[in-house]
């Protein structure tokens, strides 16, 4: 009865600890509705925040687009060398499209990186600055005899008290550059390239072969009108 009783008591401080804690970072839970994220990010940082990261993004449109037309229209056309009769059909400008699109993505990845994290630091880096979880642990939970249970209060007090939320400003895009560079290495540029690689094998791909798809019906009604 007596270990029964002080299993229960454990099992309701730690749960009502638990929930103090949750309660202390529900500003740090993201948004729930682009509504909701719009109107914090606004609040945070002005319209301002809207456009963070906008350098970066910019400058990888024109090298990821350009190296896209020119990727597909070298396969395409390599294609179209090896088989004349298929190198006009959407399937063909289809897998053309998905080379395109993994060897430009992978070409300006870096650009892309810098960006996301330029836009999740406008959103993120000033909700709660330096945050320190406070543990009331040792005041909270009842003296307990047991040496072992003492030990686990001890150590997750000082685990808890020892948890930051450590914050990188960035000053702009080339700052950006230099600290991940420093702090993380050449390599930290590449994180989430495989997901983002798929991402866009599939959107550039299917861009162009529903292009050619429609282009090759419009010009099929076409001729049938001549």
């Amino acid at each position: 009865m007596v270990v029964a009783a002080s299993n229960v008591t454990w099992s309701k401080y730690t749960t009502t600890l638990a929930s103090e804690s949750q309660s202390q970072y529900t500003q740090g839970l993201p948004p729930k509705t682009l509504s909701e994220f719009s109107q914090q990010l606004y609040h945070q940082k002005g319209i301002n925040g809207f456009f963070a990261g906008s350098t970066p993004a910019l400058l990888q449109i024109v090298p990821c687009m350009g190296l896209n037309l020119a990727l597909h229209s070298v396969m395409v056309s390599w294609s179209e060398s090896s088989s004349p009769s298929c190198s006009s059909g959407s399937v063909v400008s289809g897998v053309a499209g998905m080379g395109a699109g993994v060897i430009s993505k992978f070409l300006v990845y870096p650009l892309d990186t810098v960006k996301k994290r330029l836009q999740a630091r406008a959103f993120w880096g000033s909700i709660s600055g330096s945050v320190r979880r406070s543990s009331n642990y040792d005041r909270t939970f009842p003296k307990l005899n047991s040496t072992h249970r003492k030990k686990v209060v001890e150590a997750v007090n000082n685990g808890i008290q020892n948890t930051q939320n450590t914050q990188i400003a960035y000053k702009g895009m080339v700052d950006c550059f230099q600290q991940v560079a420093r702090r993380e290495g050449l390599a930290a540029f590449y994180k989430g390239l495989i997901p983002s690689l798929l991402k866009s094998s599939v959107s550039t791909g299917a861009s162009f072969w529903l292009f050619t798809l429609t282009r090759n019906v419009l010009r099929s009604v076409h001729d049938k009108m001549e």
